[in-house]
């Protein structure tokens, strides 16, 4: 399963992906083969002297650098590639620090609008309950069977259950859509507008933006945890057609719609992890920013860090040979995002663990049907599990980035 194809990632949203891992379209691309890492270039030692010397003074622990932007923010985006382990197990990390904050609510894209009531009754549940946690990942996405998403909510479960009797709940707000993938019977399908505008069934990531935007009209602060196409705030993504910049997408992400409505009081944190190349959507990953983070911390000792972009140094920095330059005449990263989190060299990145027998014989005939790859309306559970575990295989799919 090696064809480029087409995905529509919302409605109106069309990406070009390279690979169909298990029929999941994944958002990157293949690596070369290689037979070991390539560093990144050699960083110029004025500009390594710069950036460490700023980083020094205005780095901050992950964890409190998230924490603290909501001081002065209401809504923080933040934007993984998906599957990388330690971005979930942060976001784990963060709902303890961010309640004693006073931030309660966390935003999902891996739960559904649809599924709030049961996202709630799990969460205020006197015990755990495994198998309601993984229900509400299965209806987002059937082949979202990763041990460390799952476990985001019991990390919330596990607050709660602990607070004095009448303390304010911690709260997780599901946001994405409920497709109706068994509409989708052929390839064709997904470029038929009309299948497609059934398939959404009336979905969209405006309304992602509501479920965020009513809560701080409610009085609360939230963090987004979505995929970083959904977090962008400002940053408007361009559509490339071989190699060449076509557009600026028609369709806004949520991250636009809620700016549009907060301007600065959102904003967009990039968790560091490799881009497409300059060709699209469907060209081999590479450093972001043209390598200079990832040079930086390998010329010293890599540390895990979050920084702001938009008034310091790292926010000065371009990226040539990425697709998210195209469109704009002198691309940097404070374009692209507000700030960044840097935990590890790309070449020890790990995926996140595949829960054994997620697909399994009570469930297969919904798998079937909730698999967007219509070439899956037949597969067997063992086809199912084994192209989870396929996807998670991060180390893989990024082995040709130190």
């Amino acid at each position: 399963m090696g064809r480029q194809t087409w995905i529509t990632a919302s409605p109106g949203v069309r990406v070009a992906t390279c690979l169909v891992f298990s029929g999941l379209l994944v958002l990157s691309a293949c690596s070369n083969g290689s037979s070991g890492p390539a560093d990144p270039p050699a960083i110029d030692p004025a500009v390594q002297s710069k950036l460490s010397a700023w980083l020094e003074v205005e780095g901050d622990t992950p964890e409190d650098y998230i924490v603290g932007l909501f001081s002065d923010h209401d809504v923080v985006f933040l934007g993984e590639q998906h599957r990388v382990k330690h971005d979930v197990l942060l976001v784990q990390s963060l709902i303890e620090p961010l309640y004693e904050a006073g931030v309660r609510t966390l935003a999902t894209e891996f739960g559904r609008r649809e599924d709030q009531s049961l996202i709630d009754s799990l969460l205020c549940a006197s015990e755990w309950d495994e198998d309601l946690a993984r229900e509400i990942v299965f209806r987002q996405f059937v082949w979202w069977g990763y041990r460390e998403y799952v476990d985001i909510y019991r990390s919330a479960w596990m607050l709660n259950h602990g607070l004095p009797e009448g303390a304010a709940k911690f709260r997780i707000l599901g946001i994405n859509d409920s497709p109706d993938w068994s509409l989708v019977t052929s390839e064709a399908d997904r470029d038929d507008g009309k299948v497609m505008r059934q398939v959404w069934r009336g979905g969209g990531e405006e309304h992602w933006a509501g479920v965020i935007l009513d809560a701080v009209r409610s009085g609360e602060r939230v963090l987004v945890h979505c995929g970083i196409h959904h977090a962008f705030t400002e940053y408007r993504q361009p559509i490339v057609i071989e190699g060449e910049f076509s557009h600026f997408d028609h369709s806004l992400r949520c991250g636009n719609y809620v700016f549009a409505a907060l301007g600065k009081r959102a904003v967009t944190v990039f968790l560091h992890a490799p881009w497409n190349g300059l060709q699209g959507y469907n060209s081999r990953m590479c450093h972001p920013a043209d390598g200079v983070i990832d040079a930086l911390m390998l010329a010293e000792d890599p540390c895990r860090v979050g920084f702001d972009l938009d008034e310091g140094s790292f926010g000065e920095l371009g990226a040539e040979d990425a697709v998210y330059s195209h469109g704009y005449d002198e691309f940097k990263l404070a374009d692209f995002c507000d700030g960044w989190i840097y935990t590890k060299p790309i070449s020890e990145y790990s995926g996140v663990t595949p829960i054994p027998n997620w697909v399994n014989e009570n469930n297969l005939e919904r798998a079937r049907a909730g698999s967007p790859n219509a070439g899956f309306r037949q597969a067997s559970v063992e086809e199912f599990n084994q192209g989870i575990a396929r996807d998670a295989r991060i180390h893989h799919r990024w082995r040709h980035l130190r």
